[in-house]
């Protein structure tokens, strides 16, 4: 009798994590809608080139990231590399790779998209100008941090 209930209760499990994929986009998705600045935050954030942004993580990679940790900011480069990144459970990202614009660094700065923004990144070209707003996340063991919750803002 037991064996029976579970798998009833697999069954029920299965059937209900088949629309989750749906269900985890629209939840993500008003996520990003509360969290992320509005229009006229956003709209009033200074734009930053890649190499004024990386400048202090070269300098001093500690105090940089405790400055900047958890902030927005919007930067200015040319898209060089959009990748899908398979996670666990068919969960994908996409990570977007920005350049400066000018070459004054060879640093690049990534983008992590989840994976219900894929009309987003979508609107993005390699080898073209975007502007991008994220929110600075830990270094870990990289030298310079991941943005994650990113908007492509005109």
């Amino acid at each position: 009798m037991r064996s029976g209930i579970r798998l009833v209760n697999l069954i029920i499990i299965s059937s209900l994590l088949s629309g989750c994929e749906t269900a985890a986009d629209a939840f993500f998705s008003a996520g990003d809608r509360l969290f992320q600045p509005g229009e006229s935050s956003t709209a009033s954030m200074p734009t930053l080139s890649v190499a004024d942004f990386v400048a202090p993580y070269t300098l001093n990679p500690v105090k940089a990231n405790k400055d900047y940790l958890g902030e927005w900011v919007k930067l200015r480069g040319v898209v060089i590399d959009i990748r899908k990144v398979n996670g666990i459970s068919n969960a994908y990202s996409y990570l977007v790779s920005l350049k400066d614009e000018n070459n004054k660094t060879n640093n690049v700065i990534q983008f992590q998209f989840g994976s219900h923004n894929s009309t987003n990144v979508e609107s993005l070209q390699i080898g073209r100008s975007a502007t991008i707003i994220g929110q600075v996340h830990a270094l870990g063991e990289a030298p310079l941090p991941l943005l994650q919750n990113p908007k492509v803002v005109q």
